[in-house]
């Protein structure tokens, strides 16, 4: 009886979750925080000794111990705080589910990659990150990099700004927008809405007749300096950060100028979307493309046809032209076609969908219209392809990235769907009275 006791307290004190501290442990960090303040000594620096002085529960294949961080001791000293009835080893959590893919030692690199490059003024976004750690950040079972959200939960874990001060970890926080729709703007999307839903078009009459495309471009940075600017200026609404260092240079969002003016270093490639019958393809337009012009959209009529009497041989194709209502295609102002757009048409055997007057097509319908949701999947996977060194990219080597992206999306993305997707569209802005809609 003496001894099935003995082996109840030694499980009970030194057993829990691997990789976590015991109750004995956690009893120790205690009364080690007890006799710091019974010292007089301030809190600054406290977590680091206590963190020093405890080891964790050895995870399974591993035979070095290890200490836990700085911030994970001032979690549970924060825990222990807010439960007046806390002992060793509490717990309310039921199951913890699988161990996490990215093992502690990848996850230890990862963070010290992300502070490494805030220090140096660089943002640690999603895509730089996987760009210096693809082995770190691969899932062994899948064979892809993890998701932005397993990334996240390591930063937030793990990473701070301050060596003297690690349990201010960083969070997510706001710096110190999509753009607001006047309510003129809303009533056109609401009109169109309802004049195109009025058609009584289903989702295969979309999917059959039109082809959604438009002229983008990219910047392929020419210097360092360059780079830095552009990953500067993508900076969202909000950055990691501790909450000392919000005001820093390093953690405030740069000028948008530096994604949209390539400079005296940087090269400006057009490209654009092909979308039609459930498959997107990607054509180079080229350096020397003269743009959002009238000549630009003749040329891109004629790359349109190329490349569906490549994909369509010994079929019909289809030979409907949606684009946006933008500079080259149609008059600002009036909505009229462009003489140079029109005449391209007719020599390659297509018709607009509008015809010659788009004066109903609103010019705000970014997040609508299904080329531009395309436009959106290809610059996700431009992020996430992106070179370690994009300074050193060549014209030919991001065309190879471009097809390696558009096979990827074809391949792992809805693309039969979206082809069908307007009628559901054109309901959810009607739904909401021609606002914003999360397609």
């Amino acid at each position: 009886m003496e001894g099935s006791l003995q082996e109840l307290l030694k499980k009970a004190w030194l057993g829990g979750r691997k990789g976590y501290l015991s109750p004995l442990s956690e009893a120790k960090a205690w009364a080690l925080r007890e006799a710091w303040r019974d010292a007089g000594k301030p809190d600054y620096g406290m977590c680091v000794y206590i963190a020093g002085k405890l080891w964790k529960i050895p995870e399974e294949g591993k035979k070095k111990k290890e200490h836990p961080s700085a911030a994970a001791v001032h979690k549970m000293f924060s825990k222990m705080d807010a439960d007046p009835d806390w002992f060793p080893g509490k717990s309310c959590q039921q199951s913890f589910g699988p161990p996490s893919v990215i093992t502690p030692t990848n996850q230890s690199v990862v963070a010290r990659s992300a502070m490494a490059m805030s220090s140096r003024g660089k943002e640690p976004t999603y895509p730089a990150l996987v760009a210096n750690n693809p082995q770190a950040l691969l899932n062994p079972d899948t064979g892809e990099v993890v998701s932005k959200k397993r990334v996240y939960a390591i930063l937030k874990e793990r990473c701070y700004d301050d060596p003297d001060n690690p349990e201010d970890t960083w969070e997510n926080r706001s710096r110190l927008s999509k753009d607001a729709l006047t309510d003129g703007a809303k009533r056109l999307r609401l009109d169109w809405a309802h004049f195109e839903q009025d058609r009584n078009r289903r989702p295969m009459w979309y999917f059959n007749n039109l082809v959604w495309t438009d002229i983008c471009n990219t910047i392929l940075p020419g210097t360092e300096k360059q780079a830095d600017a552009q990953a500067m200026a993508r900076k969202g609404s909000r950055t990691w950060s501790s909450k000392a260092t919000r005001r820093r240079s390093t953690k405030l969002r740069g000028k948008k100028e530096a994604l949209k003016q390539k400079g005296w270093t940087g090269v400006r490639v057009y490209w654009a979307p092909i979308l039609t019958r459930g498959k997107l393809h990607i054509e180079l337009l080229g350096e020397n493309f003269p743009g959002e012009t009238v000549e630009g959209a003749a040329i891109l009529v004629s790359k349109v046809r190329t490349a569906l009497n490549i994909r369509f041989q010994g079929t019909d194709p289809p030979e409907i032209l949606f684009t946006d209502r933008g500079q080259g295609f149609y008059q600002t102002n009036s909505g009229a076609i462009t003489d140079e757009y029109a005449a391209a048409l007719r020599e390659h055997g297509f018709r607009a969908y509008y015809g010659n007057d788009a004066s109903i097509q609103p010019g705000s319908l970014q997040e609508v219209t299904l080329h531009e949701t395309a436009v959106a999947w290809i610059r996700r996977r431009e992020k996430l392809t992106q070179l370690r060194e994009p300074w050193n990219e060549t014209v030919p080597q991001f065309k190879a990235r471009l097809q390696g992206i558009c096979q990827y999306i074809n391949a792992h993305f809805e693309v039969e769907s979206l082809c069908q997707g307007l009628p559901k569209r054109l309901q959810m802005v009607i739904d909401e009275q021609g606002d914003r809609i999360k397609p």
